[in-house]
């Protein structure tokens, strides 16, 4: 499998307002350079991800113990390489705020068409909130596309539903962040599994 993606992303980035620009071309700031880096540093993840084990087909789980870095987001990365997300429901702990700028840039340029985030509420409920915290809780209020709820949640599962007819579901241990511990992951291309986690989600949302 190439990875000819992996080096043309750091070419270019879509904007909010879904227009692509040559990223040499684009004001240098550091919030750009910043979801660049961390988009370039995820697609290597992703890259460790395919070493380990190819995208599931259809009824094909992995079950995985490693020390290797990639996570949730590697995966989203790698789907979209050749897919567009029509749902992707995520819970998890806590997300860094390139992840959550390169989410947010997905979801306006179609490429994730509906979002649903549970997350946890340690993040949103003090006086000060995190940044990318505030940032998703924003974004999410005021477009129609994305739902949210912040709850007492330490879950890690990635569950999403492509334009190709595939339903992948990611559940383990790591968090959206940088690490270098052994981690287990599930890792399965099941529409049960999907629904599964669509339906519980979607209750949190309901009962918020």
């Amino acid at each position: 499998m190439g990875w000819d993606a992996a080096s043309s992303w750091g070419k270019q980035i879509t904007t909010q307002d879904g227009v692509t620009v040559s990223a040499n071309k684009a004001v240098k700031s550091t919030a750009i350079k910043k979801i660049l880096k961390n988009n370039e540093i995820h697609y290597i993840k992703a890259k460790a991800l395919t070493d380990v084990a190819a995208k599931p087909k259809k009824g094909e789980q992995y079950r995985i113990i490693t020390e290797k870095q990639f996570n949730a987001y590697a995966l989203i990365l790698l789907i979209l390489q050749d897919e567009v997300i029509e749902e992707m429901f995520l819970a998890i702990y806590r997300i860094n705020q390139p992840t959550v700028d390169s989410l947010i840039d997905f979801i306006d340029a179609g490429k994730i068409k509906k979002a649903t985030f549970v997350i946890s509420n340690f993040f949103n409920q003090t006086k000060k909130p995190e940044v990318w915290a505030k940032k998703l809780r924003d974004y999410c209020e005021t477009n129609k596309s994305c739902k949210h709820v912040y709850i007492h949640n330490h879950s890690k599962i990635l569950a999403v539903k492509t334009n190709k007819g595939d339903h992948y579901v990611f559940e383990g241990s790591g968090n959206m962040s940088d690490n270098a511990r052994i981690e287990q992951y599930l890792y399965e291309n099941c529409e049960q599994s999907f629904s599964f986690h669509k339906d519980w989600m979607q209750r949190l949302i309901t009962a918020k």
